[in-house]
């Protein structure tokens, strides 16, 4: 199964989740009204209240918790207690992490994610968002100190595996759903430990007869807390098996993935011999029981585990008997098996095949990614991960040397130490390949999302003007804009789930876009048309005219386009190589704009050969 049949899979996946919700509400609303329905001898309006009112309270809850998470990734790292790594700064083993998150990165086309450090000894992981444009990787300190290279590798392909599988954006719903129906324990806990007491401490102040009253009233909203805080246990025990029925499969594919995308099943299963030796969490985050489904290890202990037993797992992805685990070392660890190099130059075959299983060619790509890494060279990996000279790295990659007019621009609007700070940059750029610059634009994309509104605003108009000054937009110019764009300023994302003969008219935009790019003649142009909109299962459309193709009107279609189906997606990626591919071969340029157009419809492109 590759990327866009498990995008699919999951949103079918969440209608399981909503199902169960609603099946747990169900429950949870039915033990508190019939007890008030007993005591009223079935007076309507008293039971259906308290049905309604419980209904109220679980579902505003649930609607406020997913709301604070509309913030994606981040927010809930922070939730979770995570500090942003920041880029420069940071010591040898956090180094290590970062180049490590960005070879998988780069290897699966996906945005480099932030890192976010939890401050706790022991080993475990996870991945938040909703999707891969806002994702972000969270590891923690134990992770980082305890586990070799090849271990944290596994850990961390363990992680984009949930990133591609689609599993994010149900587990950030889980934790919505799990906190809405646990809010009824939390609330009789309050009332409880607080209101109940406070009306009770209230009343034995006073000796009249309301005093008297107030003391019944105190002893009525402890025992109504109680049977409030009954009903927790139960919305626990249905959180508990939601997370259960929904993570742990999810957590063996994750395994299997993190094996097929490093070719080293001793990185994962060093990774998991480890934390079966260590404790549990010790300063687990008060709201990690909402989240629990979502780490790499088990996050703490709760009636259901959403995570198999680590045993199991190592015997899955080291292929060995259960039984035969504990006779071993739990610490030992294992060298790389290092995968066959790529041969150089792109094709036909290896752009489809990229399109069309992201898992197969992860594998292969991660090997690509270390070369491009090493390519782009130190010098440049250390600009890339600070916000004041990444926007220097970016510019010098957008300005051609030859075009005086871009230096003058240049020039005038950085300052003295800017400028001298970005010639040695230029010099280094020049080193690089065609086949770096996507890459470098990745690598560069979360220090620039530090920046500041102003700060993006001045860096926006810089690229503006540099891309404005011949009055041409060249192909490579637009995978900047847009890349850039979708990471710094992210498109206002459309939900939807369309076939593409529904979205023919934005699908034709964009194959048009790149017949006229990819064409010296208006037949020619015609022709790759025509061969991509037949991929894409639409014979009958025509080729846009060429004025039709703005950037605002690519920005638009490719807008609407994030609202078809995952599958649909990939038919018309495919259906973008038919059109690149129509002259027999695929240059760099040519290559970045199909990735390019994945990143912004959240299907990322491996790279390749």
């Amino acid at each position: 199964m590759n990327f866009y049949e498990h995008q699919d899979r999951a949103q079918r996946r969440t209608k399981i989740i909503v199902f169960l919700f609603f099946l747990a509400v169900v429950c949870i609303v039915a033990i508190v009204a019939i007890p008030t329905g007993i005591a009223t001898e079935w007076e309507l309006a008293p039971t259906v209240g308290t049905a309604v009112v419980c209904l109220l309270v679980v579902g505003i809850a649930t609607i406020i918790k997913l709301g604070q998470l509309k913030g994606g990734g981040r927010v809930v790292a922070e939730m979770m207690g995570g500090t942003l790594l920041q880029q420069s700064g940071s010591t040898q083993s956090e180094k290590r992490v970062q180049n490590v998150v960005a070879e998988m990165a780069i290897a699966s086309g996906m945005p480099v994610p932030p890192i976010y450090i939890v401050d706790d000894d022991s080993i475990n992981a996870f991945a938040a968002g909703w999707t891969p444009s806002d994702a972000v990787i969270g590891v923690t300190k134990g992770c980082i100190e305890q586990l070799s290279r090849d271990e944290l590798q596994g850990v961390v392909a363990h992680e984009f595996s949930h990133i591609s599988h689609g599993d994010m954006k149900i587990n950030i719903r889980l934790i919505g759903v799990i906190f809405g129906i646990m809010v009824l324990g939390i609330t009789g806990w309050i009332l409880v430990r607080y209101i109940g007491p406070a009306v009770l401490r209230s009343s034995s102040r006073s000796r009249s007869k309301e005093g008297a009253g107030g003391a019944g009233v105190g002893l009525g909203i402890i025992v109504f807390g109680l049977f409030l805080a009954l009903c927790g246990v139960i919305g626990t025990f249905f959180g508990r098996l939601i997370q259960a029925a929904v993570s742990r499969q999810r957590e063996f594919l994750a395994d299997a993935s993190a094996v097929q995308y490093t070719r080293n099943p001793n990185g994962i299963g060093g990774a998991l011999r480890k934390i079966g030796g260590i404790t549990p969490l010790t300063s687990t985050p008060s709201d990690a029981s909402q989240c629990n489904h979502m780490f790499f290890s088990q996050a703490m202990n709760a009636m259901f585990a959403s995570h198999p037993p680590v045993e199991e797992r190592v015997a899955r992805v080291e292929g060995i008997d259960v039984a035969s685990i504990d006779v071993q070392s739990k610490n030992e660890t294992h060298k790389t098996s290092v995968g066959d190099s790529l041969a150089s130059g792109f094709s036909s075959r290896s752009v489809q095949r990229a399109i069309e299983n992201n898992e197969g060619a992860i594998q292969e790509s991660l090997v690509l990614s270390k070369k491009i890494l090493s390519s782009i060279g130190s010098y440049i990996l250390e600009r890339v991960r600070e916000p004041w000279s990444a926007r220097l790295v970016l510019f010098a990659l957008l300005v051609d040397e030859n075009q005086p007019k871009q230096l003058q621009i240049v020039a005038k609007n950085l300052t003295v130490v800017e400028f001298v700070e970005y010639k040695k940059i230029a010099k280094e750029i020049a080193k690089t390949s065609d086949a770096d610059r996507l890459p470098i634009i990745d690598l560069a994309c979360p220090s620039l999302q530090q920046l500041s509104t102003k700060q993006k605003s001045d860096f926006n108009k810089m690229l503006t003007l540099l891309i404005q000054s011949d009055g041409v937009m060249d192909r490579f110019e637009w995978v900047f804009v847009t890349v850039v764009q979708k990471h710094i300023a992210p498109l206002k994302i459309e939900r939807g789930n369309k076939t593409i003969t529904a979205s023919g008219v934005s699908v034709s935009l964009v194959l048009g876009m790149l017949a006229y790019y990819g064409a010296t003649v208006k037949e020619a142009a015609q022709d790759a048309f025509i061969s991509g909109a037949k991929t894409c299962g639409l014979e009958n459309n025509t080729i846009p005219k060429l004025t039709d193709c703005s950037i605002e009107a690519l920005r638009n279609a490719l807008r609407r386009l994030q609202t078809m189906r995952y599958v649909d997606r990939k038919q018309f990626l495919l259906g973008c190589e038919k059109v690149v591919v129509h002259d027999g071969f695929v240059t760099a340029t040519e290559a970045e704009v199909i990735r390019a157009i994945g990143d912004v419809l959240d299907c990322p492109i491996p790279l390749f050969n």
